[in-house]
């Protein structure tokens, strides 16, 4: 039996407009006949990556980047190896290291720093892969050609790339079009964030003030959309698949730290569309974290929009998250599975104390739930 965190939250946001459709506005869907505000999976996915080094969760060392400037990165990494080498030469010899590890395409734009030419593929890049290939480029500059001649060399490189020793990558998966066997599955899987109520569109008429002119006009008016939810939220980390994902991680961050620092980051992140407009830099009011070896996502209990005539989705959704967590929990659940939650308003959440044990802030919930994994998680494989 598999071993999986799961973590859910209900998180209420301001006037706000964090991630967009192809017309700017605020992405949507419909769920139980009604629209419901949606932030796309892929928008938290990117703010907790950005997370991980802007709160100092992870070394920069551990985490990948994602990028068409992959040669470029890889001819930076390289001159200080070979210090005789000048930019034409190591842009050109990084790009054929780069394309013989990844199968990626050379494009016609290059950086303007360092010469060297984009891929046509965007690639998701260990630093540490970087690193390696850069030192395999350094052994082979004299002579490129007749080291990719060699199938051993060709090996070494799509080795190097294919080390499992990038945080964000073991967590969130990467998918390599050019080369499928340096695919890795995600360990991870993070839902849409969705409104619990059916949500209005808003649109707000601004105005801009030439501060040079005395008249009373406007020195431009335009109009923007908004939206202010209660989200629910979720993801899934199944224990075993991180710990496979990070063999190569020797010496460094082991799964429990990384499986703490992600319940960090999947709190504290937030997508930044519109962020100086908005400034919806709040929290989870409620925060769940449960080890499990059947994980259950509670969005169907909002599947019947939450409605209140008093105002105020948050006490309503709570109660109506509890019911539905000990619903399924006896239907469908794991009986050895143990839960601790965080929650910013106690007296509208007080029906989760009958689902989850409250701990008094993040960092002690993220910590009893990474040790929670690891434990079960080593205790799976020793019995598999």
């Amino acid at each position: 039996m598999s071993v999986h965190l799961t973590l859910h939250a209900l998180h209420t946001l301001p006037p706000s407009n964090i991630n967009r459709d192809d017309l700017g506005n605020p992405k949507t869907a419909t769920y139980g006949g009604v629209p419901r505000a949606r932030v796309s999976s892929q928008s938290w996915k990117r703010a907790m990556r950005t997370h991980f080094t802007t709160a100092g969760l992870i070394p920069d060392q551990d985490l990948a980047v994602r990028t068409r400037q992959g040669i470029s990165l890889l001819a930076d990494a390289l001159r200080p190896l070979r210090p005789g080498l000048d930019k034409e030469t190591a842009a050109a010899l990084a790009e054929k290291v780069l394309v013989a590890a990844t199968g990626a395409s050379p494009d016609t734009a290059r950086h303007p720093d360092t010469d060297a030419p984009a891929t046509k593929e965007i690639l998701f890049l260990g630093r540490r892969q970087i690193a390696r290939l850069a030192h395999l480029a350094a052994e082979a500059a004299d002579d490129i050609t007749a080291y990719l001649k060699t199938k051993a060399n060709v090996t070494a490189l799509k080795q190097a790339v294919a080390s499992k020793d990038a945080v964000d990558i073991a967590l969130f998966g990467r998918m390599m079009a050019a080369d499928q066997d340096l695919n890795i599955d995600a360990a991870v899987q993070v839902a849409d964030a969705l409104a619990v109520h059916r949500t209005t569109v808003e649109t707000d008429f601004f105005t801009a003030v030439d501060d040079f002119t005395s008249d009373s006009g406007a020195g431009m008016i335009g109009r923007g959309d908004f939206v202010a939810p209660t989200l629910y939220r979720h993801a899934a980390l199944t224990g075993p698949d991180l710990a496979a994902n990070l063999t190569d991680l020797a010496d460094a961050m082991t799964p429990q730290q990384v499986t703490a620092a992600f319940i960090r980051a999947f709190a504290e992140a937030i997508p930044a569309g519109k962020i100086n407009s908005h400034a919806h830099t709040t929290r989870p009011t409620v925060l769940i974290a449960t080890v499990t070896g059947k994980p259950i996502n509670h969005i169907d209990a909002f599947e019947t929009p939450i409605a209140t005539a008093a105002g105020g989705h948050l006490a309503t959704a709570a109660a109506r998250l509890a019911e539905h967590i000990t619903t399924a929990q006896t239907a469908y659940g794991d009986p050895d599975a143990r839960s601790w939650f965080l929650t910013l308003a106690p007296q509208a959440t007080e029906p989760l104390n009958a689902t989850a044990e409250r701990v008094p802030t993040l960092a002690a919930l993220a910590d009893t739930a990474a040790a929670e994994l690891a434990r079960r998680t080593n205790t799976a494989r020793e019995q598999a």
